[in-house]
């Protein structure tokens, strides 16, 4: 697909001087936008005009080689750059100059920045322990941030770069030559950055078109010489397709909804800025991979801001780019993702498209795209939608609801798959439940990052371990991580009154649970209102009685053979299992933010016998 693509680059690709996508300063279209838009970004610039720009001291850079935090040195990093969107389009909008000194101090201070990859991105290219990056020896790191630096600031010289010409024309000459020096320049020299996919068959995740988004927009409205302009664009189309090659023909993403906007979603803006830069000449959106990848999101939805959160996703989203698949669907007559996209906007009224230039630090392009593609009647009036089920056997990844386009009743959502997905979760077997679209049977998600995060002590973190998740412990052993701890036999039906996915778990355990077989049947009868969970276990030797941790979103009541969870009613036979309640202080920002709560609880259910071939069947409703 997107190979095909590169091999016309060079013939189709409009000049740079032709590439007119957005209105630039002084053009018609930014006063044609909505008076609140023009309110909002004024008034934002305004208060940051005022404020000097933060400073990034060399400390906060090593504090991730110090103490493992992240934190400190981006929240002032990302600080910067939302800032010079807010105060360039504001500029964009007025047309005074009363904010070009504070766009020249900041665009000047990001250039001023020994590296743009973040510290946690640094160290493929310097040794492990070395705090700072050493320009006089590492390599240039070109990581998610140092690219969407640079595009961000390729756009800013597209929509005012003649306005800084005119108060110093070094300007203009400076943000080119650090784009080149720290993009576009390394992603042309190099293939052996990892997220490119050229040198290994190893697979891709979001890194790839999340980079490669970026890569292109520097090379379309920042890169001067056409001949280097189309190779870079041509490099990052063969790339992009090593993202697409790992993709399942369903669609599905194994990073979960969250990832999505910046992996699938962000495949979807490669596609747009290739349709305008070559006017319309590449148009592949209607492929039906990418028509799949683009529903994927509305499948796995549940209802409100909830969403299944497999891998490392919080399960509450605000916003999963709906001002990208809305175009997406109005491009190729997708309805049920129109109705979706505008059913989450009108339910976002406070979401508008000036909030990405004023209060986020999404892809430039996606930002620019939205509020030039602001269609006020998107926030109104939608319908409720919700899909029946949906099943992405790439990943194994089921999701079903009690009846189409109704958020009343049961959902569930349960998975197969293998413990080395990207961001992976021990979770072979897990599974959660919503009732009336309020959460029950949980994942708990992912905590803030931290160097422990993304290195060989991940599995210290109580959330990524299957003991959190609802699963099982066999033997007294969790679930462990890499490829070949995986689900076998998977098989899933759905026939539009019951929804069934079988699978054997043993795999996921290793040979010290001593498991011969562990199969687990999921079954959503809609006409009951039902979800049942039925185990059948073999060992070859029992140690210890199997436990069942159950992840719960409120406190559960437990009582004689059932428990209450909200509004979710389990039951289970008294005389197989003992239950007991344990609550899980969070701790972390980022799980109390996505939760709206303190703490979690674990529910336990532990059979009372030891036995080396056993069964068991959980059921869950709605109670009376």
């Amino acid at each position: 697909m997107l190979e095909q693509a590169a091999k016309q680059i060079e013939t189709m690709l409009l000049n740079r001087e032709a590439f007119h996508p957005f209105p630039k300063y002084g053009e018609a279209g930014w006063d044609a936008l909505p008076e609140e838009a023009k309110r909002v970004l004024v008034n934002r610039a305004e208060l940051l005009a005022e404020k000097d720009w933060p400073a990034l001291p060399a400390t906060r850079y090593m504090d991730f080689v110090k103490n493992g935090d992240r934190s400190r040195y981006e929240a002032v990093y990302f600080e910067r750059r939302i800032r010079l969107r807010c105060l360039t389009a504001a500029e964009c909008v007025e047309r005074k100059g009363r904010f070009l000194d504070a766009i020249i101090d900041g665009v000047w201070a990001v250039c001023e920045e020994t590296t743009w990859a973040v510290p946690a991105h640094s160290a493929a290219f310097k040794p492990a322990d070395q705090g700072l990056v050493d320009i006089t020896r590492d390599r240039v790191t070109l990581d998610l941030f140092a690219a969407e630096t640079g595009a961000n600031l390729a756009w800013i010289l597209y929509l005012i770069g003649d306005e800084l010409n005119r108060a110093c024309d070094a300007i203009s000459r400076r943000v080119e030559y650090e784009i080149a020096r720290r993009v576009t320049g390394p992603f042309l020299a190099f293939d052996d950055f990892w997220w490119m996919g050229l040198t290994d068959d190893r697979p891709v995740n979001n890194w790839n078109p999340w980079i490669n988004e970026n890569v292109i927009s520097c090379a379309l409205v920042a890169e001067k010489d056409e001949a280097r302009r189309a190779a870079i664009v041509k490099k990052a189309c063969v790339s992009a397709q090593r993202f697409l090659d790992n993709y399942a023909p369903d669609g599905g993403c194994d990073e979960g909804p969250s990832y999505f906007t910046v992996a699938g979603a962000s495949l979807i803006d490669i596609l747009e800025q290739l349709y305008l830069a070559t006017d319309g000449q590449i148009n592949l959106f209607g492929e039906p991979l990418i028509q799949n990848m683009a529903n994927y999101i509305r499948r796995v939805h549940i209802a409100d801001d909830w969403f299944v959160n497999f891998a490392d996703a919080p399960a509450h989203l605000t916003g999963v780019a709906e001002e990208a698949l809305l175009r997406l669907a109005r491009r190729t007559g997708n309805d049920a993702l129109r109705d979706f996209c505008r059913m989450r906007m009108a339910r976002h009224r406070d979401r508008r498209p000036y909030r990405f230039l004023t209060h986020s630090y999404q892809c430039a392009f996606r930002a620019l795209a939205a509020l030039f593609d602001w269609d006020e009647a998107a926030y109104d009036g939608a319908k409720d939608v919700a899909s029946l089920s949906g099943w992405f056997g790439g990943i194994q990844v089921a999701a079903a609801r009690a009846k189409e386009d109704s958020f009343d009743g049961l959902f569930l959502a349960a998975k197969g798959g293998h413990n080395a997905e990207s961001h992976n979760h021990n979770d072979v077997g897990n599974y959660v439940i919503y009732a009336g679209g309020k959460p029950a049977l949980v994942d708990a998600g992912v905590g803030t990052y931290t160097k422990k995060t993304f290195s060989d002590r991940r599995y210290e973190i109580w959330t990524m371990q299957s003991g959190w998740h609802n699963t099982a412990v066999i033997n007294g052993q969790d679930q462990k991580n890499g490829r070949d701890y995986a689900a076998r036999d998977v098989e899933y039906s759905d026939d539009g009154k019951t929804m069934r996915l079988s699978l054997d778990m043993r795999d996921a355990y290793g040979p010290e649970a001593d498991a011969v077989s562990y199969r687990r049947l999921f079954t959503f009868d809609r006409a009951e209102g039902r979800v049942t969970v039925h185990d059948d276990v073999t060992l070859s030797a029992c140690r210890e009685p199997v436990r069942l941790p159950l992840l719960c979103a409120e406190e559960p009541v437990i009582g004689q053979g059932e428990a209450r969870i909200g509004a979710l009613c389990l039951r289970f036979d008294p005389a197989l299992f003992t239950a007991s309640a344990e609550e899980k202080p969070l701790a972390d920002d980022r799980l109390e933010t996505g939760w709206g709560r303190k703490s979690l609880w674990r529910l336990t259910l532990t059979r009372t016998a030891c036995a080396e071939k056993d069964g068991w069947t959980l059921e869950y409703d709605m109670g009376e």
